[in-house]
């Protein structure tokens, strides 16, 4: 069973289950949380969103994107968690549209036009491809996330569990 961000630190700290693989920093001080992989996230909407109304070129200002509506994932989940880290530095406030408890829920509602959102590319690209959200182009530096294989310390890690972070490790690097 996955779990959100918070709620998987919490089943490692409590040996319920051996690694976590979270998507954001680990607020859990005696857990080990090694830097894993970077994700890239990007801004998308819907072809027909308004920001893109006589807007070929999809290049959109930051005053722009700070209009919204921004569909968001729900407090405390370590996407929205990640996404706010990205944006807020830059565009200062979101305005928010909607909150959703899944990533897909937030495709879904942003290819019908219901607003912005900034998602992982890995979670966005076949909508990409399909045609049915678009990349924003905007003056934002690349966005980035990092992910995190989160362990406590004091778990044995038997050999199939030691291939397998091998694995995790080697596969993305």
């Amino acid at each position: 069973m996955p779990y959100p961000c918070c709620t998987a630190s919490a089943a490692v700290g409590r040996l319920d289950v051996e690694i976590g693989l979270i998507e954001g920093p680990c607020h859990e001080r005696e857990l080990r949380a090694e830097p894993w992989i970077e994700d890239e996230l990007l801004i998308v909407c819907a072809p027909a969103h308004a920001l893109l109304r006589s807007n070929k070129t999809r290049h959109v200002s930051d005053a722009r994107l700070r209009e919204g509506p921004w569909l968001l994932r729900e407090p405390g989940s370590g996407t929205r968690e990640s996404v706010e880290q990205a944006l807020l530095p830059h565009l200062h406030q979101l305005r928010e549209g909607s909150q959703f408890g899944s990533t897909e829920a937030i495709k879904q509602a942003t290819a019908e036009g219901l607003g912005v959102t900034c998602l992982s590319r890995y979670a966005v690209q076949d909508f990409i491809t399909l045609g049915r959200v678009v990349p924003l182009k905007t003056t934002l530096p690349r966005l980035t996330r990092r992910f995190y294989l989160l362990h406590h310390p004091q778990k044995y890690f038997s050999s199939a569990l030691s291939r397998f972070m091998t694995h995790c490790r080697d596969s993305f690097n």
